[in-house]
C-alpha cells in the first residue's frame, strides 16, 4: 500500500468531507449549524474567486493592450473589429522601438540593468545595516533618528528637490573638497551616475526609508538568544549582521532587494534630477512620449522597408510605438519577477513574525 504525503491526505479528507455533505443532505441528516457553515464556506470561495478574477482583469488587461498595439501590422492599425486579438502581426513597431533613432535598445538595456544592480546592492546594505542597528542598538536619540527615517517615508520628496539639486551641484564634504582643490568650489556632480549611488550609500536613495522599515520589522520578529550567543563568543556587530541575521532574514532580504530594484528601474525622477542619462530606459521613455514623431521619422528614413508603411503623423502608429517601447521597459521586470515571485510573497507575507 502506497503510503500518502500529508497534503494528499489533507486532499483526500476535504473531499470526503465534501462527498459527505451531500449525502447527508439528500438523506436529510444534517443540522441547520452544518448547512449554515458549508453556505458560508461556498460564498466566501465565490467571493475570493470573484475579487481574484477582477483584480487579474485590472493587472492583466492595460499589458495585454500594449501587446496588441505592440504587433499589429500598420495596415490594420485603428480597425474597431480588433478587440483583443491583432488581425495581422507584425513585429514592424517592436523594431522601430528597438532602433538608435527611439531607444537604442540594448545599450540602454545593459546600462540600466548595471546601474539598477549597483543602486540595489548599496541600498539593501545600508538599509539593512540601518534597520538592524535601530532594531537592537539601543542608545540616546534613536527614536528621533527612527522619526527621521520615517519623515522620509511621509515627506514627498519634490519639496526637498532644490535642496539636493545644489548639494550635488557644488558637492562639498565640510569645503574639504575645494580646500584640497584649491578653489573653494565643490565638485559638480549632476549628469553623473555616482550622484546616485551616493544617494543609496547614504540611506536617501528611492524608498529607503520604506526598506529601513521594512527590513527593522524583519530583525525584530527573529530570536535575539542566537546573537546574544554569537556575542558571548565574541562576534562583533558586522560579524553578527553577516554571519547571523542576513542568512536568518533571507527572504526579507529578497523582498527589498526585488523592491529596490524595481523602483530603481523604473525610476524617473532622481534620474531626471541628477543623472539625465539618455540610456537610461525609463527615462529615455518618460521623455520619449512627449516627441515619439520625431523618433518615427528619423527612424523609417533609416531603413526603406519602413519608410513606405510608416507614417509618423498617424496617432494609431504613435501609439502602437509608444506601447512597443513601453513592452520593452517591462518585460526584464517580468522575467525576474517570473523567478523570483515565490520567495518574494513568502519574504513580504513573513516579515514581522516570530521571535523571542
Amino acid at each position: 500500500m502506497t503510503k500518502l504525503s500529508r497534503k494528499e491526505r489533507m486532499q483526500k479528507a476535504e473531499e470526503m468531507a465534501g462527498i459527505s455533505f451531500w449525502v447527508d443532505l439528500r438523506k436529510g441528516r444534517l443540522t441547520k449549524y452544518a448547512i449554515q457553515k458549508q453556505v458560508k464556506h461556498i460564498l466566501s470561495m465565490i467571493f475570493r474567486y470573484v475579487i481574484l478574477i477582477c483584480l487579474s482583469f485590472v493587472v492583466i488587461t492595460p499589458l495585454w493592450n500594449l501587446i496588441r498595439d505592440g504587433f499589429t501590422a500598420p495596415a490594420v492599425l485603428g480597425d474597431k473589429s480588433t478587440t483583443w486579438i491583432p488581425q495581422q502581426f507584425s513585429s514592424i513597431f517592436m523594431n522601430i522601438a528597438k532602433s538608435k533613432s527611439l531607444m537604442d535598445y540594448w545599450p540602454s538595456l545593459a546600462y540600466s540593468l548595471f546601474n539598477t544592480f549597483i543602486l540595489t546592492f548599496l541600498q539593501v546594505l545600508t538599509t539593512g545595516l540601518a534597520a538592524y542597528s535601530f532594531a537592537r542598538l539601543k542608545f540616546k536619540g534613536s527614536g528621533i533618528l527612527f522619526f527621521c527615517v520615517v519623515l522620509t517615508i511621509v515627506v514627498p520628496s519634490d519639496s526637498i528637490m532644490l535642496a539636493q539639486y545644489a548639494a550635488f551641484r557644488n558637492f562639498d564634504i565640510f569645503g574639504l573638497i575645494g580646500l584640497i582643490n584649491g578653489t573653494g568650489v565643490g565638485l559638480n556632480l549632476i549628469d553623473k551616475p555616482i550622484s546616485q549611488y551616493i544617494l543609496a550609500a547614504s540611506g536617501m536613495g528611492v524608498k529607503s526609508g520604506l526598506y529601513i522599515y521594512f527590513m527593522r520589522q524583519a530583525v525584530r520578529g527573529l530570536p535575539i538568544s542566537v546573537e546574544e550567543a554569537a556575542h558571548v563568543d565574541g562576534a562583533g556587530f558586522l560579524r553578527t549582521f553577516f554571519s547571523i541575521v542576513v542568512p536568518s532574514m533571507s527572504g526579507s532580504i529578497l523582498t527589498v532587494s526585488v523592491l529596490s530594484f524595481l523602483w530603481n528601474y523604473t525610476d524617473t525622477y532622481y534620474t531626471g534630477l541628477l543623472n539625465r542619462n539618455t540610456h537610461h530606459l525609463a527615462y529615455q521613455y518618460s521623455q520619449l512620449q512627449g516627441n515619439v514623431r520625431w523618433g518615427i521619422e528619423t527612424a523609417a528614413k533609416a531603413n526603406k522597408d519602413w519608410i513606405t508603411v510608416i507614417n509618423a503623423s498617424d496617432p494609431f502608429m504613435q501609439t502602437a510605438v509608444i506601447s512597443s517601447c513601453a513592452i520593452l521597459v517591462v518585460v526584464p521586470l517580468l522575467i525576474m519577477y517570473a523567478f523570483v515571485q515565490k520567495r518574494f510573497v513568502q519574504g513580504a507575507a513573513r516579515s514581522g513574525l516570530g521571535g523571542d
